[in-house]
Formats: C-alpha cells, structure tokens, sequence
C-alpha cells in the first residue's frame, strides 16, 4: 500500500510504510504531518499510521532537528519548456539570459548560497564588459584578446552557474522534497535552462498529482 504525505497545502509522495518509517527517521517526515492511502477518503497524522511500528534508530536525532525543518521552497514561474525554447530562438538567446537568470535565483533559495547567482551573472557581465572593450578602448590586438577573453570567461562561468543549478535541483529533491530527482549532465551541458525547465515542469506536474512523470 502506497501513502501521500501533506504539508500545508503541498502534497507529496506515493510512499511505502518503509519509506514513511525512513523518513520519519530522518526527520523529513514529522509525525504531525498528514497522510492517507487510496483507500482512505480523510487525511490522518503519520503518527496514527505508523502506530507501534518500530522506528529506526534515528528517531533521537529527527526529535532533534524538528524546530530546524527547513520550509518548502516553491517552484519558479511553471513556463513550459516548449514554449521557452521557442522564446529562446525567437529573441536569440536573449531569453535565455533571463531565465537563467530567474532559475539561478530559484537555486539560490534550495542551496542557501548565492553561488548560482552570481555565477550565471557573469555572463551578461563579461558581454558587456568584452563589448565595451571592443567600442571604446584602443584598436590593436591587445584590445582584441581582451575582449575575447571577458567574453569566454562570462561563457565558461555561466556553465558552471547551470551546473551549480542543477546540484541544487538534485540535493534539495532528494533530502527537503525527495522525489530522488536526478539530472543528466550531457542533457544538462547541451540544453541548459531548456532542460532544467523541463524538470521544473516535472516537479509541478508531481506536486499536483504525487507522481513523478
């Protein structure tokens, strides 16, 4: 039998009994927090579920960490990711720019570190200041390589800012919210804020139905 956790006004799961029983152990599930199965048509406390079920030895350290549960962090804006790849094309790649943007801040509230921010930050910045170098310093090569090299290392640093995003996608959803979400690196290389939205649109459709599609 499979059960759904609630939260407030967020729902989660499906869940084993075993599951229940780990994550109440590892205090990502409090005994408060409510659940039912599909034979069941009202939402009870875990607590009533597990009953005398024996908890594992972590119980102590969840005791422990309850008045230290993070709270949800809700999703960024749910644009499908079809419709972000053709903004994408259409305004050439300038879309792009802003909707890492928006994902980077996202990571940045699932980390608690601004490292995504300000990493995917530096790719405007580096156009900017390659752009700049090229209009107003002087002509010669020197100029040139300047410009070259502000602009791949705002390239290079909005890489690892994608990557930083998706490290933060997998250990918030797989420790606060753990739908064991996992995200492939090529995908993740070749298709960046397309692929990650596409995940995003994953999650919705999850918090909505309790399963992962």
């Amino acid at each position: 039998m499979e059960y759904f956790v609630k939260r407030q006004d967020q729902e989660f799961g499906p869940y084993t009994l075993a599951d229940l029983q780990e994550y109440v152990g590892s205090g990502h599930i409090l005994d408060d927090d409510l659940t039912k199965s599909e034979g069941m048509t009202d939402w009870i406390p875990v607590s009533q579920v597990l009953g005398n079920i024996p908890i594992p030895d972590a119980v102590p350290v969840a005791v422990e960490r309850r008045g230290e549960q993070r709270e949800l962090v809700p999703l960024p804006p749910n644009l499908h990711w079809g419709i972000l790849l053709v903004l994408e094309i259409l305004s050439r790649q300038l879309f792009n720019f802003v909707w890492v943007l928006v994902l980077a801040n996202w990571a940045r509230k699932l980390s608690r570190d601004n490292k995504p921010l300000v990493q995917v930050a530096m790719y405007p910045a580096g156009f900017l200041v390659g752009i700049v170098a090229s209009a107003y310093g002087f002509e010669g090569p020197l100029t040139e390589a300047i410009s070259r090299i502000c602009m791949f290392a705002g390239f290079v640093m909005y890489l690892v800012g994608i990557f930083s995003i998706r490290r933060a996608m997998e250990d918030y959803y797989n420790s606060t919210e753990n739908i064991r979400l996992s995200l492939h690196g090529g995908m993740t290389l070749f298709f960046s804020a397309v692929y990650l939205q596409y995940h995003v649109n994953r999650i919705a459709r999850w918090k909505k139905t309790g399963v992962l599609s």
